[in-house]
C-alpha cells in the first residue's frame, strides 16, 4: 500500500521527516484500521505496532536486557527503528536458517538488542539491533528509520584512545575515529560515531570470528522527494571506503526495501513469503512533497 506523492519542490530535512511520519502513520492505520494513534504517531499498546505473525515472546526478553529502554515508549512509534527491526526479523527466530543477509546465511541463532562490550571501563557497551550467528561468523545489524533525517556529530570519550591498545588500534575503523575527532563535520546524516563504536564492540566481543556490520536503513518509495536521502547514501559510500580493508568488521549497507527485494528473489518458505507481503504493506510508502 502506498501513499501517492505530488511532484513539487523538495522539502527541508525537518519537513521531510514530518512527511515520512505522516505517511508511515497513515500506512499503519490502513494496515490495521482498529489501531489508535496519538498526535505523535504512537500506538496505545506495544502490540499494536506489530505486524501479523510477530510474537512478543520472540523479542521482548531480548529488548528488556538491552540498555536502550526500547519498550519504554519509543517502540510504540509508527516510525520506530526498533519496531522495524523486530517486525522484519522476529519471525526468523523460529527458523534462523531461512534468513539471508549480506555477510552470511545458514544462521543458527538471532538476538535483538545484543550487548557487544568494547572493553572500556565505565563506558556503556554498544547495543546492536540484531546479532545473527552463523557457522562462518557474525552479522551484526544496526537499524535506522528516520534517524538519518536529523544531523549527527561524532563524539568519542578519551577512553577510546587511551584504553584501546590491542589490534583494533591498527584498523581503518580506529583511523577513521581519529580523523573524525579532527574533522567532526565529515558526515552529517550518517551517525558515523555510533557505527565506529559498534565496530569496536563487535571486534572485542567476537575477536576470533569473521564479522560483518550491516547498516540497514529505511527510505520511502520516492527518495528523490528530498536530496537528504541521496546525501545519506553518498555518506554511506564514503564511510565504507574509509573503514573497509584493514581489519575489524566488514561494513556493508542496504536499504530495507532492497533487503526485502533480495528475499523475494532468493526465495522464502511460504509462511515467510506472507510475512514479506505484510512488511511491504506496512512500511513501503511514498512521501508527499511540500
Amino acid at each position: 500500500m502506498t501513499i501517492e506523492a505530488d511532484k513539487v519542490r523538495p522539502l527541508p530535512a525537518s519537513a521531510a521527516s514530518a512527511a515520512c511520519r505522516t505517511a508511515l502513520a497513515s500506512a499503519l492505520l490502513r494496515y490495521a484500521p482498529h489501531v489508535q494513534l496519538d498526535k505523535n504517531g504512537y500506538t496505545l499498546e506495544m502490540e499494536e505496532n506489530l505486524i501479523s505473525g510477530v510474537r512478543p515472546e520472540d523479542f521482548v526478553s531480548d529488548l528488556i536486557q538491552g540498555d536502550g529502554n526500547e519498550l519504554g515508549g519509543k517502540f510504540r512509534a509508527a516510525h520506530s527503528s526498533s519496531a522495524l527491526a523486530v517486525n522484519t526479523f522476529a519471525p526468523f527466530k523460529a527458523d534462523p536458517s531461512a534468513l539471508r543477509l549480506p555477510g552470511g546465511d545458514r544462521f543458527t541463532h538471532l538476538s535483538f538488542e545484543r550487548k557487544c562490550p568494547h572493553g572500556l571501563r565505565g563506558r556503556r557497551s554498544p547495543n546492536l539491533d540484531l546479532v545473527a550467528e552463523h557457522p562462518g561468523g557474525i552479522v551484526a545489524v544496526e537499524s535506522k528509520f528516520l534517524e538519518p533525517l536529523s544531523p549527527h556529530k561524532p563524539e568519542f570519550a578519551p577512553a577510546y584512545f587511551r584504553e584501546i591498545t590491542d589490534s583494533r588500534r591498527d584498523t581503518a575503523w580506529f583511523a577513521e575515529m581519529t580523523r573524525l575527532t579532527l574533522n567532526p563535520s565529515a558526515y552529517r546524516w550518517l551517525d558515523a560515531g555510533q557505527l565506529i563504536k559498534h565496530a569496536l564492540g563487535i571486534s572485542f566481543t567476537f575477536p576470533d570470528r569473521a564479522t560483518t556490520l550491516l547498516y540497514l536503513f529505511w527510505e520511502p518509495l520516492n527518495p528523490d522527494a528530498h536530496p537528504v536521502f541521496e546525501q545519506h547514501r553518498q555518506e554511506i559510500r564514503q564511510f565504507a571506503d574509509a573503514v573497509n580493508g584493514n581489519g575489524g568488521p566488514v561494513f556493508t549497507a542496504l536499504s530495507y526495501p532492497d533487503l526485502w527485494a533480495s528475499w523475494e528473489d532468493g526465495g522464502l518458505p511460504s509462511g515467510l513469503q506472507e510475512h514479506l507481503v505484510r512488511l511491504r504493506s506496512r512500511y513501503i510508502v511514498s512521501i508527499l512533497r511540500d
